[in-house]
């Protein structure tokens, strides 16, 4: 029995996550600033095409910079997290759908107003 004991021990410290960033953002916080980014990548996108100056002056480099220092974040602890989380595809879905629904939230106050 206490041979048991230890293999599932063992097996059960085997199997935790040891690729999991040791700054890994909150996934509230992460959501939010995932669905920040998208929305400047597409407000640079549209405009970009209007203003050609934009692109040559990287305005969506400055628009994450914002981003980040806005949410308190740091950009390398944002990466990490979201590569650890592409690793996962249920946790990554669910950040995914988290900030579709930021998005769905917002068209729907903007509609009220």
């Amino acid at each position: 029995m206490r041979k048991i004991c230890i293999v599932i021990c063992l097996f059960v410290m085997s199997c935790q996550d040891k690729d999991q960033p040791k700054n890994m953002v909150p996934f509230d916080k992460m959501k939010v600033v995932l669905f920040q980014l998208m929305r400047a990548d597409e407000y640079y996108t549209r405009t970009v095409s209007a203003d050609t100056a934009m692109q040559l002056e990287r305005k969506n480099i400055q628009f994450y910079k914002q981003i980040f220092e806005m949410n308190k974040v740091d950009r390398n602890d944002f990466f990490a997290t979201l590569t650890y989380l592409q690793k996962k595809p249920i946790e990554f879905k669910e950040l995914m759908d988290s900030a579709y629904e930021l998005s769905k939230r917002e068209k729907l106050q903007l509609n009220v107003h």
